[in-house]
């Protein structure tokens, strides 16, 4: 919830130019991380979107997955327009498989289950008690054994740790100017996640481990424990930068394997 006295932040301001912004600061980075797990999402049937932009993701997810259904929800107006936008020049049937909801991300009240949630470069614009609560209604929502699709900031350690977090206060500075934007840290998306029944089973680390792809999967209570599944899979958008430093492989006799590489996974908080 917004503290009394604190304005919401405008991404009206920024909508026009957020592509171009995006590829002046990181090139094409940020959309391969957006779009890196798109393969895996071909089962889902129902996603709910939370802040996604300027909607070149929901185009690529409406166009890779002919059978899923998807609602959009942002408090910019000016970004809800380009998701539709794009969306209907993308896909004949957009209008039929896509809702637009002009409302906070915090407040939304879902009237069906999905068994997809899309957060892209969104969480770190909200405190960490707002992620905290996020996490906790979204939850409600939830098929077991759904997925949580999230695109971060991430701060490493080793010799990235200071560049990633110069950085994020430089990004945290402009989007204060552009949008009014009052958040000052990351929050810590990971243990709000994992407190509400989420597992981490996938991740991919990107430009040195300042961008993170991962996907959460659903467990709650009334599930068997589930262990991490780390499976790599073809990247959509070839990429230009050396592949992250990678951490030594698991015991293949505790994890499940697919013919393909595995991809490594940070701890939450790192």
């Amino acid at each position: 919830m917004m503290p009394r006295g604190q304005r919401a932040a405008n991404f009206d301001r920024v909508a026009r130019w957020y592509q171009w912004m995006e590829y002046l600061s990181f090139g094409r980075s940020l959309e391969r991380c957006r779009n890196y797990f798109l393969p895996r999402l071909v089962s889902c049937r129902s996603a709910l979107l939370l802040g996604d932009g300027d909607g070149r993701f929901m185009a690529r997810l409406l166009l890779s997955n002919p059978e899923i259904t998807a609602d959009a929800v942002d408090t910019s107006a000016a970004m809800l327009r380009l998701i539709e936008r794009r969306a209907n020049v993308s896909v004949k049937d957009a209008y039929t498989r896509l809702r637009i909801h002009h409302h906070s991300a915090l407040a939304f009240d879902p009237d069906r289950p999905y068994d997809l949630i899309v957060t892209h470069f969104f969480l770190d614009c909200l405190t960490q008690y707002e992620v905290d609560l996020l996490a906790i209604r979204v939850a409600k929502c939830m098929r077991p054994g759904g997925l949580w699709l999230v695109s971060e900031f991430h701060i490493p350690r080793g010799y990235m740790h200071w560049p990633a977090r110069c950085t994020i206060s430089m990004l945290y500075i402009a989007f204060r100017l552009l949008t009014d934007l009052r958040t000052k840290v990351l929050p810590n998306h990971a243990g709000s996640l994992a407190a509400a029944s989420f597992t981490l089973i996938a991740q991919q680390l990107w430009l040195g481990g300042l961008l993170s792809s991962e996907i959460w999967e659903y467990t709650p209570a009334m599930l068997p424990p589930q262990k991490p599944k780390i499976v790599a899979i073809p990247d959509p958008v070839p990429a230009p930068e050396p592949a992250s430093p990678s951490l030594p492989e698991p015991d293949p006799g505790v994890f499940h394997h697919e013919p393909a590489r595995d991809v490594p996974i940070n701890k939450p908080g790192q």
